[in-house]
């Protein structure tokens, strides 16, 4: 019963059915390697194949899940895959805040704001909602909406992979680095959040070398 889907009448089933199963995914609730056909995975959340297919076209747009005629295949761990994502993820992120720090309002101050002071009262798991709705807000201070996008693509395998690792001082550093970029963000200082994003990555690039032995 823990795997059910919570009905909430205020997302669509597509939606609800996305985000159950990339939960269960990103936390290991299924195992990476895992075979599973469309109508088990029905079964096992509780939802009708057409939402659980229409779902599981966009986690493998994500890289979560690979389709084949033998199944939905849930996709391995690989050091050598996170290290390219990695790549991608620090030149969006260089495009991101360039583009937010140009195109800044006040209102994106105040969200940028709200998200650091909620950082901190986040459990391990919570964290994982935080950088969700962080990758959303700071990418709409660029105003542009194909930076939110790439940003999804890239993140879903590196989460999972961090969750599969991360122990608690480790979500305590990837806070206060991710507090690093929009501090520097709502300063406008580019440089600085440059700097912010190198570090970031950099820390992630060794925890993925790190584990990868």
């Amino acid at each position: 019963m823990k795997n059910k889907l919570k009905r909430d009448k205020n997302k669509t089933m597509t939606n609800q059915v996305y985000e159950k199963l990339e939960d269960l995914i990103v936390f290991c609730k299924i195992e990476p390697g895992t075979i599973l056909t469309e109508l088990e995975i029905s079964d096992m959340i509780g939802a009708g194949r057409t939402p659980v297919r229409e779902a599981l076209r966009l986690l493998a747009n994500e890289s979560l899940v690979s389709i084949s005629r033998i199944g939905i295949l849930i996709t391995e761990t690989s050091a050598t895959t996170q290290l390219r994502l990695l790549e991608v993820r620090r030149s969006i992120l260089h495009l991101c805040i360039d583009k937010a720090i140009v195109r800044l309002t006040e209102l994106d101050k105040k969200d940028l704001k709200e998200l650091i002071e909620s950082v901190d009262e986040v459990d391990d798991v919570e964290f994982l909602y935080w950088l969700k709705k962080r990758h959303r807000i700071l990418a709409n201070c660029s105003k542009n909406p194909f930076i939110y996008e790439e940003l999804k693509n890239v993140q879903g395998l590196s989460n999972r992979f961090w969750y599969f690792y991360a122990k608690k001082e480790d979500h305590k550093d990837g806070q206060r680095l991710h507090k690093q970029i929009l501090e520097a963000v709502i300063k406008e200082d580019k440089d600085e959040a440059v700097k912010a994003v190198d570090e970031l990555i950099d820390y992630l690039e060794e925890f993925v070398r790190i584990h990868s032995i």
